[in-house]
């Protein structure tokens, strides 16, 4: 098999994973100065998006419900998209967090009723598409891998208990979309 290399290039860097954390800050600043009339004009709600508004399976992934919740998703995508936009590219990252979160909403539009916004389903198709990365290559990067696999199981894991405890606003089916 060819060597491994990375798709970065001295000019791309991480622009994918900064402009994405740019948009998100920005985004939720208009969120806050239009006092929520932006969230419900993009929020993920099936009954608007069965009425037509299919928009609203894009739009979603770049809302916030709260400043603690844009802090965590900015975190998680700090820490992962380098990683990914590194290793596959700025296309590729790019394709992956846009289907990954328009993937999230139509899966949490067929299964629930709730309102819901953030960009989890997105950082979640990077943490996958990470894992895909670290098991194809196993051999070739020895047990680091397997670690670093580990730890992406216990995340992925412990998001999803989050999401099943009693009044938690953590939209699981957008994780596993």
């Amino acid at each position: 098999p060819p060597p491994l290399r990375c798709r970065r290039s001295a000019v791309s860097g991480t622009i994918v994973t900064k402009a994405l954390l740019a948009v998100n800050v920005a985004v939720f600043f208009a969120q806050t100065l239009s006092q929520g009339a932006l969230t419900l004009a993009g929020a993920m709600v099936s009954s608007d998006i069965a009425a037509g508004q299919y928009y609203r399976l894009f739009t979603p992934m770049f809302l916030h419900g709260s400043f603690n919740h844009l802090l965590v998703n900015c975190f998680s995508l700090n820490a992962v998209g380098p990683q990914v936009e590194a290793l596959y590219g700025l296309d590729r990252m790019s394709v992956v967090y846009l289907a990954s979160g328009v993937a999230g909403n139509v899966l949490s539009c067929m299964m629930s009723s709730h309102m819901s916004v953030g960009a989890s389903g997105a950082i979640f198709g990077l943490v996958g598409a990470l894992g895909v990365f670290l098991a194809r290559h196993q051999e070739m990067l020895g047990g680091g891998s397997k670690v670093a696999l580990s730890s992406i199981g216990q995340t992925i894991f412990l998001n999803m208990a989050l999401g099943l405890r009693p009044g938690s606003n953590i939209d699981n089916w957008g994780h596993l979309g």
